[in-house]
């Protein structure tokens, strides 16, 4: 009779680890040129300890066949899923809230550029719903010529 064995749990907690875990925390908390880590230093470590742990929960939760089913993007998106929410509830300040929301857009202090504006520093954002029900990031900008303020917005798609 011809046995498969099956990995034991401690095998399958380092295969995990290795393979989702340990390059997701490496590229979300890495600055990269087209994004910036949006974790603040001071919770990396607790981000790190609670997604792990909750990730880890959600697998030994699945079946095996679910387990085996699953593509590599499930994984990757659940642990994502599991980084961001913990990321979020661990931020009181709501600029960092944004940054962890919408980790793509423009920061407090960057530059943007605008056809008639010209180039000016972001000073202020926002979320908002627009009267059709359209997600908008909102920026008001001071320009760095004139230093008056503009404001411009964008949808947010999700």
């Amino acid at each position: 009779m011809n046995q498969t064995t099956q990995p034991d749990p401690t095998q399958i907690r380092s295969i995990i680890s290795a393979k989702f875990i340990e390059p997701g925390f490496d590229y979300w908390f890495t600055n990269h040129q087209h994004i910036r880590s949006p974790f603040p230093s001071a919770i990396k470590d607790t981000v790190r300890e609670r997604t792990s742990e909750i990730f880890f929960e959600w697998i030994s939760g699945l079946k095996e066949k679910e387990l085996n089913k699953m593509k590599e993007n499930e994984f990757v998106e659940m642990f994502e899923t599991i980084l961001f929410n913990e990321a979020f509830k661990l931020v009181e300040d709501e600029d960092q809230q944004l940054t962890i929301s919408y980790p793509f857009m423009p920061r407090l202090g960057d530059l943007v550029n605008h056809k008639v504006n010209g180039q000016g520093k972001v000073i202020s954002r926002k979320a908002t719903i627009s009267k059709e029900d359209k997600k908008l990031f909102e920026l008001t900008v001071m320009s760095q010529e004139t230093g008056k303020t503009w404001e411009t917005q964008f949808e947010i798609m999700e």
